[in-house]
């Protein structure tokens, strides 16, 4: 079934939901990092394999406070840009049609990378690329190079970004490389994260304008 409300959300480009949360990767030079992060905020996000995945997080800060640790939201951005989720966001989000986007469970350790905190919590890859969005009715957007098919949301903007749903199918998650950083929700797993009394009030939802072709 076609979705009538679709919202784009912000949780690959909000400060508000970073916590100091570093990980340790298999490859963990300066340079395999920044590439591996690059990766997985763009457009080449769906050529990071199984492999390079994170292995544990951990507080990278010596001295945060136990209110804070205690505290964090069930969906958040750590160093890098990398996404992570709580158990109970990622049992609710099972719950809906999410195609090939991959989920690992991740230890979570103090600052010390030795003593493990209580709870799960999931390392968030979303491999779904769906060609939804339709410049031609969107707002607020820049060209990004010179081909005229890539896309950014101008700093500041009030924009609105165009989308016809075809390509998403049945789809309750993806992204659409034509435009950085772009997430894109089905207004029931919308619905689902907003009534679940979960902590996410900075994912940044905004509704889009759905077009048909």
């Amino acid at each position: 079934m076609r979705h009538e409300k679709i919202l784009e959300s912000r949780i690959f480009r909000e400060w508000s939901l970073f916590r100091p949360v570093d990980a340790k990767f298999l490859k963990d030079d300066l340079r395999s990092l920044a590439d591996l992060s690059q990766r997985y905020r763009s457009n080449a996000r769906l050529d990071i394999s199984v492999e390079e995945y994170p292995e544990y997080i951990f507080f990278e800060l010596r001295d945060l406070s136990d209110k804070k640790k205690d505290s964090l939201p069930d969906i958040f951005s750590g160093v890098g840009g990398f996404v992570y989720i709580s158990g109970a966001l990622y049992d609710l989000m099972q719950q809906f049609e999410l195609g090939k986007t991959r989920f690992k469970e991740v230890p979570f350790y103090e600052y010390d990378q030795t003593t493990l905190r209580t709870g799960r919590w999931y390392f968030m890859h979303i491999r779904e690329d769906r060609r939804t969005h339709v410049q031609e009715e969107s707002t607020g957007l820049e060209p990004r190079g010179t081909t005229g098919k890539k896309w950014r949301i101008l700093s500041g903007s009030e924009h609105q970004i165009a989308v016809d749903p075809k390509n998403a199918a049945d789809l309750d998650l993806w992204h659409d490389s034509s435009i950085r950083a772009s997430t894109f929700f089905s207004d029931r797993l919308r619905e689902a994260i907003s009534s679940s009394g979960l902590k996410t009030q900075h994912m940044g939802f905004r509704a889009c304008k759905v077009v048909t072709s």
